[in-house]
């Protein structure tokens, strides 16, 4: 590893790509600091580009972060950064959570911007919503989840897999470990792309499918909102209105509620595979249920201790993005880019992108020596 001096002629790692590194492994500069054996004042100064790290200190960073040297000295081309993400327990949620998720979409939008330069993938698809977040009420919600319904021509019947009707409708889908039990599921715009991060934490079918309904609530309704400790209750009610709109259409679903007894609603869930919370929530919206008829429902469900974990819970799968990892595949087996190539480009740690892209372990691995059986 060359010296780093003040001869103007060797390179010099970014200081923003430090910063970076260090966040999307969710430490602090004075974490940082301490693992690299450096002061956290150094830190600073390496990330404002103050100070340059010297070999030793860069080999640490280099070993901490888990990034190869190129990270350190490409920037990636970025049409933009992501717009605020839509995290749920924004009050909750500790700051080095949020930084290093935020890192993560970041990351995302990179690839998909690699993507896009040789693969044409889906175009965002959404009809256009006048939808005002300060004054409309929930009837426009429910006439904006009809209208998206009537725009992807899905009818008003339950929804199967959803992350690939969202990806069909360029919608981008990762789902990794967050490591964090404050976030199921964030969502966010990053030039002109919508992508939403799920949790595989979360086991649930039911759960997870509520979930990527409420993110594609804040898609629909929120572009270009900024989200603040002021008005987050707003839009994750708002949002939350939008997946029960979606995913429980009122023109049937509120056709099918014949009775509150809890043995009848796990024969609903089987068929519209929402939990059977989500489904007296939606009948209390939509005032099929009074207070007390809610109230049963939830007393039955404390009763069977079933309010955590519900029957059917493991009997649907959770959504399982494909477009990002399949156009990574396409580019090494149609010999478009070697994986030498994409890591040049990218600049990334090759698991953080099989990661990102739902790929197995060792799928982008320049070690693996491929062969095949002879005829």
């Amino acid at each position: 590893m060359p010296t780093v001096t003040s001869d103007n002629r060797l390179g010099k790692p970014i200081p923003e790509r430090i910063k970076e590194a260090r966040e999307a492994r969710g430490l602090s500069g004075e974490q940082l600091a301490e693992m690299i054996g450096v002061s956290r004042q150094a830190v600073a100064q390496y990330e404002t580009g103050q100070i340059t790290p010297g070999p030793d200190a860069l080999r640490a960073i280099i070993a901490v972060t888990g990034q190869s040297l190129s990270f350190f000295t490409t920037l990636p081309a970025r049409p933009s950064d992501p717009q605020t993400p839509f995290f749920r327990s924004l009050k909750r949620m500790e700051s080095h959570h949020r930084r290093r998720i935020y890192r993560r979409l970041q990351w995302a939008g990179d690839i998909l911007s690699f993507l896009e330069r040789f693969i044409e993938l889906p175009s965002v698809n959404l009809p256009d919503f006048e939808f005002d977040p300060w004054n409309d009420d929930f009837d426009q919600i429910e006439v904006a989840a009809e209208m998206l319904r009537d725009h992807w021509g899905l009818g008003r019947g339950p929804i199967r897999q959803l992350a690939h009707l969202l990806e069909a409708n360029g919608i981008f889908i990762v789902r990794e470990s967050v490591k964090c039990s404050d976030m199921d599921a964030v969502s966010c715009w990053i030039g002109g792309r919508a992508l939403a991060l799920l949790s595989s934490e979360v086991e649930s079918g039911p759960r997870d499918l509520f979930n990527l309904a409420h993110e594609l609530g804040h898609i629909c309704l929120h572009a270009g909102v900024e989200v603040t400790s002021e008005n987050l209750d707003k839009i994750e009610k708002q949002a939350h209105a939008f997946a029960g709109a979606f995913l429980l259409p009122q023109e049937t679903f509120s056709k099918e509620v014949l009775g509150t007894s809890l043995g009848y609603f796990i024969s609903l869930k089987e068929r519209w595979g929402v939990s059977i919370a989500a489904m007296a929530m939606r009948c209390k919206s939509l005032s099929i249920f009074s207070e007390n008829q809610q109230s049963y429902l939830f007393r039955q469900m404390n009763t069977h201790k079933i309010r955590k974990i519900e029957p059917l819970d493991d009997k649907f799968p959770v959504n399982s993005p494909h477009v990002m990892g399949e156009a990574m595949k396409m580019l090494i087996e149609h010999r478009v880019c070697s994986i030498g190539e994409i890591e040049e480009n990218l600049g990334l740690n090759m698991e953080d992108v099989e990661e990102l892209c739902g790929l197995e372990k060792g799928v982008l691995d320049q070690k693996v020596v491929p062969f095949r059986l002879k005829e």
